[in-house]
């Protein structure tokens, strides 16, 4: 018997001629082998009978598609076999592993009748009519550390010195040294086996990826939070010291001091108005206190309170000659 990858021929029992084909099998008999035309005239030998239950089997030298120069059925399977084994274009080792045919014949009949023909058109279109959907599930970020509101933010304000001083990369926006540098630790040497690890090891090493998953999300959340309000440009802003720009009040200091804590909670713009309108409400409480003073005293128009202003400056200045 012939197999599909070996050089052993079949002969016929009764005619002892070489079987190079289709062969019929005696289910009964064994090691029963006889060809088409000994079993067409009913040919008994032996123990064998021609009332024997019997089976065709092929030896795949027969052309499976037709025409001239046509695959065998053996060569098709190990045309199948070889680009499983090897992989989709590496056709020298196919063609070995065929042994009867070329790189370009063995690459040829694969995407022709496999991939562009009846077949490839049967097995693939399926398949590309149904390719995975994939569905975000991550509810949408509108928050003032969202990316659609950093995104919009201006470069930050500083020199080419200033970023290198910094460890500042203006063109990633992003730092030399990141905000705790040793969370690779964690899980640079961790490794998973199912089959070796208990339930408990891997729940342990999961929750060790947890961990360096908090890290990185509060990694980002601080880089964020440096470009949301600008902490670089006025980090140095500060080191330079502009005269032209009006110096915070005693006051003014205090209420960022104690407002600082709800940063977290709005973007840069929108703590910056907060506080601007938290002043602005003190400064009309201050007017307000000033007004009823004045009404309180009898002044009802502009030009008495200037004079009553006047008047009080006066006086001040004539108690502080008299106390020296």
């Amino acid at each position: 018997m012939a197999d599909l990858f070996g050089k052993v021929t079949t002969s016929c029992t009764y005619c002892q001629e070489e079987i190079n084909g289709l062969r019929i099998q005696c289910c009964i008999c064994p090691d029963f082998d006889i060809c088409i035309q000994c079993f067409s005239v009913g040919a008994e030998i032996g123990p064998h009978k021609s009332d024997h239950s019997y089976k065709f089997v092929d030896q795949c030298v027969s052309s499976v598609f037709g025409g001239r120069g046509a695959w065998t059925g053996k060569e098709q399977l190990l045309l199948l076999n070889a680009v499983g084994a090897y992989g989709f274009g590496n056709w020298e080792l196919v063609s070995q592993h065929v042994e009867t045919r070329t790189p370009e014949e063995v690459k040829e009949e694969f995407i022709a009748r496999y991939l562009d023909g009846n077949i490839g058109k049967a097995m693939w279109a399926p398949l590309a009519n149904h390719r995975p959907v994939l569905v975000d599930h991550v509810p949408d970020d509108d928050g003032p550390l969202s990316p659609t509101t950093t995104a919009k933010l201006p470069p930050l304000d500083i020199t080419l010195d200033e970023a290198r001083l910094l460890g500042y990369k203006p063109h990633r926006d992003d730092y030399e040294r990141e905000y705790n540098m040793e969370a690779e630790q964690l899980v640079s040497k961790l490794q998973v086996d199912p089959d070796e690890d208990t339930e408990m090891e891997i729940a342990l090493k999961l929750a060790i990826v947890d961990m360096y998953t908090r890290r990185l999300k509060e990694r980002a959340r601080r880089k964020r939070i440096v470009r949301d309000y600008q902490l670089v440009a006025k980090y140095f802003a500060n080191l330079r010291k502009d005269p032209s720009k009006r110096p915070m009040t005693k006051e003014q200091r205090e209420l960022h001091e104690k407002m600082r804590v709800f940063s977290q909670y709005m973007s840069s713009g929108e703590h910056e108005r907060l506080l601007a309108s938290i002043e602005r409400e003190r400064e009309l409480r201050h007017r307000l206190n000033e007004l009823i003073r004045y009404r309180g005293n009898g002044l009802q128009t502009q030009e008495e309170i200037i004079h009553y202003e006047q008047h009080v400056a006066y006086m001040r200045q004539q108690k502080k000659q008299k106390t020296r």
